[in-house]
C-alpha cells in the first residue's frame, strides 16, 4: 500500500514545490483526498534521494581527508594512518555551528591534534585548556569526536559508508525532532504534535529534492569551478529558506514578523540538536 503510484503523486509534487505549505494546510482542515498520503510521499522521495546519495557517495570514495589527495594505496590505508601521513602545518578546529559561534574554536594544527590522538580520554579537559578551549561537556564531546575520527581504523571506503549511514538515521530522527520543535516554537491551542509532525514530513520531502539536486550539481561543478559551486550552494540553502519562511507562516498563521522570529529559533534550536545527536551517534560508531 505504502508503494502504490497514482496519478496523485503528481499533483502532490506540483503542490510541494510550488505552493510551500499547502498540503499540510490542507491535510489540517482535513482536505486530504487530493494528495498522496504523506509517509507514502516521502517513501518515494527517499528512494530518488538514496540513489543520489549512493552515487554520490562513490564519488567520495576518490576524495583525501587531512589536506591530501588520496591515491590508489591509501585506499587500504585506515584513516588513523592517512591522518599520520598528514601535514603537521594542516588547520583544523573542534567545534561547529551554532557552538563556534557563541564558544571560543581557535585553530590547531595536525601537530596539536596528533597529540590530542595520545591523550588519554580522562584528560581531554587538559588538551582543550593547552589549546585556549572552554572546558565543559559541549568541548569535550567535540574534542572526543575529533580523536576518534583521526584514530579510526577503518579504511577511506568503509568509513564514508559509515557516514553517509550515520546521515540517513540523522535525516529519520531530525523528522520528529523537528516536528517537537515546530510544536513548541509555533504553539496555537487549535494545533497538535500531529500536525507538526505532517509539516515536518512535507518539508522533509522538499528538503530530499533540494538536496538530491545539491548533489547533482556538486558533481556536475566541483571539477568544473568552486566560485560556480558556491553560487550554487547558496541558491539552494536561500531557496530552502525561503521555502521554510512561507510554509510555516501558511501552515502555524503567525504574522509575518512573529513567523521570522520563530523560524530563527526554530531552525538554531534545530541545528542545535542536529549537531548533538550526530556528534553522539559518530562517537559510538565505527572502530
Amino acid at each position: 500500500g505504502f508503494l502504490h503510484f497514482d496519478t496523485k503523486f503528481f499533483y502532490s509534487l506540483r503542490v510541494l514545490l510550488f505552493k510551500p505549505g499547502k498540503i499540510t494546510a490542507d491535510y489540517i482542515h482535513n482536505i486530504r483526498g487530493r494528495y498522496t498520503p504523506p509517509f507514502r510521499m516521502f517513501i518515494f522521495m527517499s528512494i530518488f534521494g538514496l540513489l543520489m546519495m549512493g552515487i554520490y557517495e562513490t564519488q567520495l570514495l576518490n576524495k583525501g581527508l587531512f589536506g591530501n589527495t588520496i591515491t590508489p594505496a591509501e585506499k587500504n590505508m585506515t584513516i588513523g594512518q592517512m591522518f599520520d601521513n598528514s601535514n603537521d602545518s594542516l588547520k583544523d578546529d573542534i567545534l561547529v555551528p551554532p557552538f563556534s559561534w557563541i564558544m571560543k574554536n581557535p585553530y590547531v594544527t595536525n601537530a596539536d591534534l596528533r597529540i590530542l590522538k595520545k591523550t588519554p580520554k580522562d584528560s581531554i579537559g587538559n588538551w582543550l585548556v593547552k589549546y585556549h578551549y572552554s572546558d565543559n561537556i559541549i568541548t569535550r564531546l567535540f574534542a572526543l569526536n575529533k580523536k576518534i575520527r583521526i584514530s579510526r581504523q577503518m579504511t577511506l571506503p568503509e568509513a564514508v559508508t559509515m557516514v553517509t549511514g550515520i546521515f540517513k538515521w540523522l535525516y529519520l530522527i531530525m523528522i520528529p525532532v523537528n516536528a517537537f520543535i515546530c510544536f513548541l516554537v509555533f504553539y496555537r491551542k487549535s494545533l497538535f504534535f500531529y500536525d507538526s509532525m505532517l509539516f515536518s514530513i512535507h518539508f522533509s520531502c522538499f528538503f530530499l529534492i533540494c538536496f538530491s539536486i545539491l548533489l547533482s550539481g556538486a558533481m556536475l561543478l566541483e571539477s568544473l569551478s568552486i566560485i560556480a559551486l558556491s553560487i550554487f550552494v547558496l541558491l539552494i540553502f536561500l531557496l530552502l529558506l525561503v521555502y521554510l519562511y512561507l510554509s510555516l507562516k501558511k501552515v502555524f498563521a503567525f504574522n509575518w514578523l512573529g513567523t521570522l522570529i520563530r523560524m530563527l529559533v526554530t531552525c538554531l534550536l534545530s541545528l542545535t540538536a542536529y549537531q548533538l545527536i550526530h556528534y553522539f551517534i559518530s562517537n559510538h560508531s565505527g572502530r
